[in-house]
Formats: structure tokens, sequence, C-alpha cells
């Protein structure tokens, strides 16, 4: 039986590149990952995630989604926010109906 070996990362960098070079119409993937030395099907597991966003940079295209993700959840979050305290206000002027301020009592002298 043959003792596996140990899983080898690879950075964004190194990926990227991989994946570009297979985009060149005359290069085919398996002669990529053999001159690579890794196998095909790991190669092509990182074309389909670079396509569906999983693989990112340090790049500027990755940052700006990152932030626009981040900005994304800020939002949805000021939203709650913002609906709950809506909410409260309703609430405090309801209230302001049935518990009016004690109009203040001047002491006759």
């Amino acid at each position: 039986m043959k003792k596996r070996e140990q899983h080898t990362f690879y950075n964004y960098q190194f990926k990227h590149t991989a994946v570009k070079i297979t985009d060149h119409p005359n290069i085919q993937s398996v002669d990529v990952a053999e001159a690579l030395g890794i196998h095909p099907i790991m190669l092509y597991r990182w074309r389909q995630e670079m396509r569906d966003g999983k693989i990112e940079d340090n790049d500027q295209e990755a940052r700006s989604r990152t932030e626009l993700l981040e900005a994304k959840a800020k939002i949805r979050q000021l939203e709650r926010q913002l609906k709950q305290l809506r909410e409260e206000n309703v609430i405090l002027k309801k209230a302001e109906r049935f518990f009016p301020e004690k109009k203040s009592q001047r002491s006759g002298s």
C-alpha cells in the first residue's frame, strides 16, 4: 500500500496563473497540470472555483468584492436597526397617548 503524501497548499497567484494558462486555445489543461506537477482534476477544480468566485486574491477586484459584501452586510444590519427603532417609535407614540405627562402643579401661595 502506498503511503499518502502530505497535502500541498497553493497560493492564489499559482492557481490563477495555472488557470490563465489553460485559457490559451493551443494549450491543453492536461499538459499544464503535468508541467506543474499537479493532478488534472485539481486544475479543473481551480477553474470551477475561479468561475464561481471562490478563489480570491488580494488584488483590487477581490478587495472591491470583499468591500461590497461587507457594505451589503452593514446595510442589512442598519436596515434591521432602523426597522426596530421605527417600531419602538410607534410604540412610544401610542404610549404617550395613554400616559400623558402629569402637568406640574403650581403652588398657590
